[in-house]
C-alpha cells in the first residue's frame, strides 16, 4: 500500500474514531489521547493529521453537514411532485440515521455551538430545507405560510422516531417507518 493511501486511512480512522466517542462520551468528556487509543494510532501520528480536537470537530461537523445535504438535495431532485419529495427527504434521513447512526447523532446530539460557534439549524441542510419549502409555499403546494415550520415538520418527525430507536422504545428499522411517516408528515402539509 502507498504510503498516501495509508496516511488517508489514518486519517479516516481518527476522524470516525472520534466521531463515535464525540457521540458516546461527549466532546469534552473526549481527550486526544482517547481519540489516538481507540483509533490505534499513536498521539504523535494523531497529531500529524490533525492540530488538535476542534479541528477534529470542524472537519467532522463539515463532513456530516455534506453528507445530510448531498442525501436531501438527491431526494429533492429525484421527486416529481412535491408529494414524492416530502416523502423522499423523510425516507433520506431514516436511511442515513439506519446506515450511519453516529453522522445522525453526531449532527443532532453534539453541540457543535459550544465547540465551533456554529448552530446546526442555520446549516446547509437546514437552509436546502426552508429553500425547498418556500418554493412548494410559493407554488402553492404546501400550506405552511412559514418555510422554517415548514422544515421543521419535515425533520422533527424522523428526528423523534430516530430518538426512539436510539432509546431502544423501536427496535425495527427506521426504513420500515418511511412511507407511513412521509404519508403523515406529507399529510400535515399538503395544500
Amino acid at each position: 500500500m502507498r504510503r498516501k493511501e495509508l496516511g488517508e486511512q489514518t486519517r479516516e480512522k481518527i476522524l470516525s474514531t472520534a466521531k463515535r466517542l464525540f457521540v458516546e462520551k461527549g466532546y469534552f468528556n473526549t481527550s486526544i489521547r482517547d481519540i489516538a487509543r481507540e483509533a490505534g494510532v499513536s498521539t504523535g501520528a494523531l497529531y500529524h493529521h490533525f492540530e488538535s480536537k476542534e479541528e477534529i470537530a470542524g472537519e467532522i461537523y463539515q463532513r456530516t453537514l455534506s453528507e445530510i445535504h448531498r442525501r436531501i438535495e438527491r431526494s429533492i431532485s429525484e421527486g416529481k411532485t412535491a408529494e414524492e419529495r416530502v416523502k423522499g427527504i423523510v425516507r433520506t434521513l431514516l436511511e442515513l440515521a439506519e446506515e450511519d447512526r453516529y453522522t445522525m447523532e453526531y449532527a443532532l446530539y453534539v453541540k457543535h455551538k459550544e465547540i465551533l460557534d456554529i448552530p446546526v439549524c442555520s446549516a446547509e441542510p437546514f437552509e436546502l430545507l426552508k429553500d425547498f419549502c418556500k418554493e412548494e409555499i410559493e407554488k402553492g403546494n404546501i400550506k405552511c405560510e412559514r418555510e422554517e415550520i415548514c422544515a421543521v415538520c419535515l425533520t422533527g418527525a424522523p428526528v423523534r422516531l430516530m430518538q426512539l430507536k436510539w432509546d431502544g422504545v423501536i427496535k425495527e428499522d427506521l426504513r420500515d417507518y418511511a412511507e407511513d411517516l412521509g404519508a403523515c408528515v406529507w399529510a400535515s402539509l399538503r395544500a
